[in-house]
């Protein structure tokens, strides 16, 4: 019998490029999901060395005005 090569994907090629194109997307959405989420908490985070700071502030005007 004649094997002839051929320049055509047969269906479990297909198959596996679809399940690498599929993994590939879901990857893609969790990196995104995961910079999403880095962002949020990198703005949490400047939040509350905000209010750190304010609560610094605070702290040395009391301590001032308790030693006047």
């Amino acid at each position: 019998s004649f094997v002839g090569c051929t320049k055509h994907a047969n269906e479990q090629q297909l198959q596996a490029l679809e399940e690498q194109k599929n993994a590939a997307l879901a990857a893609e959405n969790t990196l995104e999901e995961k910079r999403r989420e880095k962002s949020r908490l990198e703005s949490e985070l400047n939040q509350k060395r905000k209010e750190l700071q304010d609560a610094k502030n605070e702290l040395e005007l009391v301590k001032q005005r308790l030693a006047e």
